[in-house]
């Protein structure tokens, strides 16, 4: 093992992710979590509360809920709040479908973020995306809703050839809505995504993307960011966007059976839950050390001269070879 090739991180992750519940409202039609069905496993609210104290011992920093749709289980504020009454900080991704206006009001000041996923500026392209007619005009209210209140709200919007077209109409509509994060991921052919490779975005077209979003991004007041390392390729130097793969060096995703990956995209798993600790699967599980260890890393990444700024994606790698140390085929560098 090549030591200068192997990301130091500290014992225990500074975040975490929880898919709280595969459960789900809608049946978005790219949905990389397959959401829709409980599992028949789901950990129950004791094991969420025993999880949070370990978390709560080892001084994770943040915890963010997603799903599925999280606030369609009937238990989830009482596990959210137990989180942020240990002192971690809290987010949550949500559909803001099931949002009430008691909810806004007397459960979401205690978020450090809500995030909403709104997958185009105009009811066709959104509720196109999210599989259902009728949805955008409440999720909007519900957005403004939240900021009357007072509420930190991010967006969340997955692109592809369905509403990249669409980038500056969105980009005013999140300046309307005075949201303070801009979350984009790409849309990749896990999960139900699977029958949407058409409208995959191609390589060049992900450089174009990148570039575009800065151009008209420049004096937005919310800050963006990207799950894709890509951007060190072109040197941005633009303050409001972010970009970095947290996956094994400061985050970790815990699935609603207890599964832990490194990456909530792929079902890599280093243990569960029920059998380990956090702190033993982020230490000594076999993936977790392969995914910081950028001398394992195989293909086109392998020979590149920003493997250790960037890597590429993993779950990119997995999806196309079902090998998560392959080379990242959708970076546009030959």
């Amino acid at each position: 093992m090549k030591d200068n090739l192997v990301i130091k991180t500290a014992n225990y992750p500074y975040s975490v992710g929880i898919a709280i519940t595969n459960k789900c409202n809608l049946h978005c039609i790219h949905c990389n979590m397959n959401s829709g069905q409980a599992l028949k496993d789901e950990l129950s609210k004791k094991e969420y509360f025993k999880l949070i104290d370990e978390l709560k011992a080892n001084k994770v920093q943040k915890i963010s809920f997603f799903g599925g749709e999280p606030l369609i289980r009937e238990d989830f504020f009482d596990i959210a709040n137990y989180a942020h009454d240990s002192g971690i900080f809290v987010n949550v991704t949500t559909n803001a479908l099931l949002l009430t206006d008691s909810i806004i009001e007397n459960e979401l000041y205690k978020f450090e973020m809500v995030r909403v996923s709104l997958d185009g500026p105009n009811a066709e392209t959104h509720e196109f995306i999210r599989n259902k007619n009728g949805i955008f005009e409440k999720t909007i209210n519900n957005i403004k809703k939240m900021v009357e209140n007072g509420v930190n709200v991010g967006v969340v919007t997955c692109i592809s050839h369905k509403n990249i077209k669409y980038l500056k109409e969105m980009i005013q509509l999140l300046t309307e809505l005075k949201i303070k994060r801009w979350f984009i991921p790409l849309l990749s052919t896990a999960g139900r995504g699977s029958s949407l490779s058409s409208e995959v975005l191609l390589p060049h077209e992900i450089k174009e993307f990148l570039i575009e979003l800065e151009k008209l991004t420049k004096d937005v007041n919310f800050i963006i960011n990207l799950d894709l390392p890509y951007t060190v390729l072109l040197n941005s130097k633009k303050n409001n966007i972010k970009a970095s793969c947290p996956a094994a060096i400061t985050e970790l995703t815990i699935f609603a059976n207890g599964d832990v990956s490194p990456c909530c995209e792929i079902p890599v798993i280093g243990g569960n839950i029920r059998k380990n600790t956090i702190k033993d699967i982020w230490n000594n599980s076999d993936v977790f050390k392969n995914f910081r260890n950028r001398s394992l890393i195989q293909g086109k990444c392998s020979k590149c001269s920003y493997l250790m700024n960037c890597g590429g994606c993993r779950a990119n790698a997995y999806i196309k070879y079902k090998n998560y140390l392959e080379g990242d085929d959708a970076c546009w560098k030959n």
